[in-house]
């Protein structure tokens, strides 16, 4: 079947013929089928660098208070075959980003080792605009070590931290390293992370730790709206925090499924991910 064919008979779908044809333009030698087009832009974005605007702060009407997110587009996992996406279910799709310069609300920025996006279980809707819609979207943000022993040195002054594993984190000072560390269980707390003392190693002993040492809170960084955290994850050299998107799902099937596929085009083309908006 010839390309425009495949879109002329996908009758739920007539939006996206104007979309194949803008594709047929761009990338002239690919086929121009939705599993084609998607998989030429992920072959035009993996490994590259990109850098994507979260919008204004204050949401304001200016762009002074805009903020700009880069990062490495490492992976973008999704079983786009046309049988797929003719019965309407995709399945789960994942996206790695990597080494992600996160902007802070003082303007600067924290760097993120990598971001996990899981939308699962998505299925296409035909009516009454054609849209993605994922049955829900978890996220994993994983921080450095380095990272981690500069947030708390920065609340505690003169304290080391590192993961212990166990789900566990353990500080000691940085003058005496040698007497011993205190070992904190991390816990979610609106937009913070607490760390709550739990045992106090001196040599071979294991005492309860004593409750002078007061929980360290550490601040997250600025999510975007719709996240909720949902667990703090210490591991061997990073610190894994997992949330959910509760909102996204909703989001995501207000954008037509057409507007979706161009804005991946878009930053395919030019690098850069353009604002997505909904349509009421």
């Amino acid at each position: 079947m010839s390309d425009g064919g495949w879109f002329d008979g996908w009758s739920p779908w007539p939006e996206l013929a104007g979309l194949a044809a803008a594709g047929r333009s761009l990338f002239p030698n690919v086929p121009v089928t939705p599993a084609a087009l998607a998989r030429t832009v992920t072959e035009q974005l993996v490994g590259r660098r990109l850098t994507a605007n979260l919008g204004d702060r204050n949401r304001g009407g200016s762009n002074a208070g805009d903020r700009e997110v880069r990062f490495t587009l490492a992976e973008l996992d999704y079983p786009a075959d046309s049988l797929r996406l003719a019965t309407g279910r995709l399945g789960d799709v994942r996206i790695v980003a990597e080494d992600v310069d996160w902007p802070e609300p003082d303007g600067g920025s924290i760097p993120l080792r990598r971001v996990t996006v899981t939308a699962e279980d998505v299925r296409l809707r035909s009516l009454p605009t054609p849209a993605a819609i994922p049955a829900r979207v978890r996220l994993r943000i994983a921080v450095s070590a380095d990272v981690l022993r500069e947030r708390v040195a920065a609340v505690r002054p003169g304290i080391v931290a590192a993961p212990a594993g166990d789900g566990l984190l353990r500080i000691h000072w940085a003058k005496h390293p040698h007497w011993g560390h205190l070992t904190l269980r991390p816990q979610v707390s609106d937009d913070e992370v607490v760390l709550l003392p739990q045992t106090l190693h001196i040599g071979q002993k294991e005492l309860r730790a004593p409750k002078r040492f007061r929980p360290i809170v550490l601040p997250l960084p600025e999510l975007p709206p719709g996240i909720r955290l949902t667990k703090v994850e210490p591991q061997h050299d990073e610190l894994a925090l997992h949330a959910v998107a509760e909102e996204w799902p909703d989001r995501l099937s207000r954008i037509p499924l057409a507007d979706l596929l161009g804005w991946l085009t878009t930053a395919a083309m030019t690098l850069t991910l353009p604002k997505l908006g909904t349509r009421s």
